[in-house]
This record gives C-alpha cells, sequence and structure tokens, in this order.
C-alpha cells in the first residue's frame, strides 16, 4: 500500500515551503495562476516533508481507497 500527498486549495496560501521541501522535484508543482500547489501523485513516495513543512495545515499524506 501506498500514500500520497493532498493539498487543501483553501488552506493553501501558496508560499511554496513544501515545494522546497519535497526532495523530488517533479512532485509538486505551484501554478502561478492560481497561486497554489498540485501533486503528481504517481511520482509521489509518501515521505511526508512536505507535510512537515506546511505551517497552514494545508497538506495531508492519504491512502488510496
Amino acid at each position: 500500500m501506498y500514500v500520497t500527498v493532498k493539498v487543501d486549495e483553501v488552506k493553501c496560501n501558496g508560499c511554496k515551503l513544501c515545494v522546497l521541501t519535497c526532495p523530488d522535484p517533479n512532485v509538486l508543482n505551484f501554478i502561478k495562476e492560481s497561486k497554489k500547489v498540485t501533486v503528481n501523485a504517481s511520482r509521489c513516495k509518501g515521505c511526508g516533508l512536505c507535510v512537515e513543512a506546511c505551517n497552514r495545515d494545508a497538506m495531508a499524506l492519504e491512502s488510496p481507497v
């Protein structure tokens, strides 16, 4: 079983701490237009570093159903 990261777009303020913390540059992407972060779930290893870095609790580890 694997886990991935989910972003709460309401809580995300686009600070990019999660993007800077992620060890894989192809997992988290900052979208300039919306000032939000998106997740490439197929590349996410579920390490949780971005979740720890987020000071707005906008990131969470999630198991697929």
